[in-house]
């Protein structure tokens, strides 16, 4: 997959990729926080980061590429659900962390 002639996808934070996200450029506090408690992490195409009731140990901010979240019916067919961007992050993560909860979809760059 290429997303803006990157053939990867990057998973949380990386200082100088949050500056290029209009987003983030506007808080350097935010900016700051996320890069010393962040950890960067590089995936492929292809590369599941999460499973399905996986426990959710982090929260994805994609700074470049994109994250495919999908969901697996009863029947074994798999249901695009939405894309992750850059400067974007996975509200179910982020529900699923907060309650200490497992995963209910797959995640994959």
């Amino acid at each position: 997959m290429e997303v803006g002639n990157v053939p990867y996808n990057r998973y949380f934070y990386e200082m100088n990729a949050l500056n290029n996200i209009a987003e983030f450029k506007a808080s350097p506090g935010i900016q700051e926080k996320l890069s010393s408690f962040g950890v960067t992490k590089t995936f492929h195409e292809g590369d599941v980061i999460l499973n399905e009731n996986a426990y959710i140990r982090a929260i994805p901010i994609v700074t470049s590429g994109s994250i495919r979240v999908l969901r697996t019916e009863e029947d074994g067919r798999e249901i695009l659900l939405y894309y992750i961007r850059p400067g974007e992050s996975c509200i179910m993560s982020f529900l699923g962390g907060i309650h200490q909860d497992t995963s209910k979809v797959r995640a994959v760059a």
